[in-house]
């Protein structure tokens, strides 16, 4: 009889951590610059987030990041990546997207675009990337293509290296879980 009780308490805290468990995605942003959460929500297994540059707001900006999350999603990044990008182009089809990588578990692509009934045009960079419990997509935009085309390099490197942190404590202080996303 212990021993069913020791077992299941042992149990119970080990499938309680997945519980306490939290996912992140860390970006570096440009020196200088303060980025701030614009917006979160958190709906079932899917969760977005936008950063824009302090003085802008979420429905009124000129540069952004929107992360995407679709938690338990097993897909190829390509093929969600693929998908997100058709229904971008169906809003705004005056630009094509130029893939620079294609694959399983990471994909990222560029276009710029023209102003399309009533849609500015803009610069945009689009990352897919899988993560420990599903895929993220990481968007940047600018809507002044001449800043997009001068800071593409840096935004680039940005967006190629914005990382997954995954921690199976909550209460781990590594973080400022304020300033960062929860999957």
């Amino acid at each position: 009889m212990k021993k069913h009780l020791l077992l299941s308490i042992v149990f119970s805290i080990i499938f309680s951590l997945a519980a306490l468990a939290y996912e992140t995605i860390i970006i570096d942003f440009p020196r200088n610059t303060k980025w701030i959460k614009a917006y979160y929500r958190n709906i079932g297994t899917e969760a977005i987030l936008q950063y824009v540059p302090e003085g802008q707001k979420a429905n009124n900006w000129k540069q952004t990041v929107i992360v995407h999350s679709y938690k338990g999603n097993e897909s190829p990044t390509y093929q969600l990546s693929d998908k997100l990008t058709a229904q971008l182009m169906s809003q705004n089809p005056t630009g094509r997207y130029h893939y620079l990588r294609y694959s399983v578990v990471d994909s990222i692509a560029v276009r710029t675009t023209n102003t399309y009934k009533g849609i500015p045009g803009q610069g945009e960079i689009f990352r897919t990337t899988k993560a420990a419990e599903g895929i993220m997509t990481i968007q940047y935009i600018d809507r002044d293509k001449v800043r997009f085309q001068k800071n593409y390099n840096m935004w680039l490197k940005i967006i190629r290296d914005a990382r997954v942190y995954n921690s199976y404590w909550r209460d781990n202080h590594v973080l400022d879980k304020s300033e960062h996303f929860e999957l």
